[in-house]
């Protein structure tokens, strides 16, 4: 066994195990009751108003990425979902999908939890380059999640419920994530930097993020709704963990990606299912118990696919272990 294939293993796993390890802690807490669900609804909001953004907002600000010269990659990014979108929802509707089942089933399938894992990976992988990078990816993809799952969901609801796109359009526009990176997209292209003091509490409350949001996470898995996993979800999950990650690897070399931005777009997107696809299908109508077992499931079997696709990372130089 080669001194070069140890350490590769010895990076995916140093890359993989610490983040899913925090998970693993805050599925430990909920189980002995020393978190409740109380604390997780306080924690995910104070990640996703505060501490991500800014933690993205600073990461951003911080970065030496040339912004400019990626526009590529964040057109990449927002066909790529948009394609996974459509193709989840034609193939979905072919295989001839419950109406109540078919709008999750789509938003599983194609919805990565780019803000918490995929975040987190990019940053152990490449350090603040990658939470950079990351960042675009985020902003590109996230607006195009809000708006492909309400459609499946509102579309394959029993109610009689219509999309009202002006509301949409202002409630992703005022979502405190997108905001924080547009702004810092805007600070530098003018060169701007927070004064000392604003930085340094805003680095400490960025510091929060990563492991406070993994907890969060490991705290809201349902070790239920994963013995429930039925053909379907394990259908889904296999498209989410499998395919759209191959797919778009293939189609990031396909179109000249390497180094950083191929790996963070494979990492990224090969992230298990958002948790937000369980609020919103619960919020929507539609069947709240797939989202979670497809999340549950999902969450699981990543610890494997994304350390095989990391490793590959490596071995092709994506990533320098």
């Amino acid at each position: 066994m080669g001194t070069d294939y140890i350490a590769s293993i010895s990076f995916t796993l140093g890359v993989i195990a610490p983040i899913f390890l925090i998970v693993l802690v805050g599925l430990l807490l909920r189980r002995t009751g020393q978190i409740t669900p109380d604390f997780i609804a306080v924690a995910s909001k104070l990640v996703f108003n505060i501490c991500l953004p800014l933690l993205m907002f600073i990461a951003i600000t911080e970065s030496d990425v040339q912004f400019a010269q990626s526009w590529r990659l964040a057109v990449f990014s927002a066909v790529f979902a948009a394609c996974s979108f459509f193709v989840a929802w034609f193939v979905a509707g072919w295989a001839g999908v419950a109406p109540v089942d078919r709008g999750v089933a789509v938003q599983s399938a194609f919805r990565s939890n780019l803000g918490i894992i995929g975040i987190a990976l990019c940053a152990n992988a490449y350090g603040q380059a990658g939470l950079a990078v990351g960042a675009l990816i985020l902003a590109a993809v996230t607006p195009l999640y809000n708006v492909f799952s309400i459609y499946a969901l509102t579309r394959c609801s029993d109610a009689d419920k219509s999309i009202n796109w002006l509301s949409l359009t202002i409630n992703i526009v005022k979502n405190p994530l997108v905001m924080s990176i547009l702004l810092a997209f805007v600070c530098v292209a003018l060169n701007w930097r927070l004064p000392a003091i604003v930085h340094d509490a805003g680095s400490y409350l960025s510091r929060m993020t990563l492991p406070l949001a993994l907890l969060t996470i490991g705290g809201s898995l349902s070790l239920t709704a994963l013995k429930a996993s039925s053909r379907l979800s394990t259908v889904v999950v296999f498209s989410k963990l499998v395919v759209v990650p191959l797919a778009v690897g293939a189609g990031a070399w396909w179109f000249g990606f390497r180094g950083i931005e191929l790996g963070c777009l494979v990492l990224m997107f090969a992230s298990p299912t958002a948790a937000a696809a369980f609020v919103m299908a619960r919020a929507i109508g539609g069947n709240a118990a797939l989202a979670s077992n497809t999340i549950a499931l999902s969450t699981l079997l990543s610890l494997v696919t994304l350390s095989v696709y990391l490793y590959w990372l490596v071995a092709m130089g994506a990533v320098t272990g």
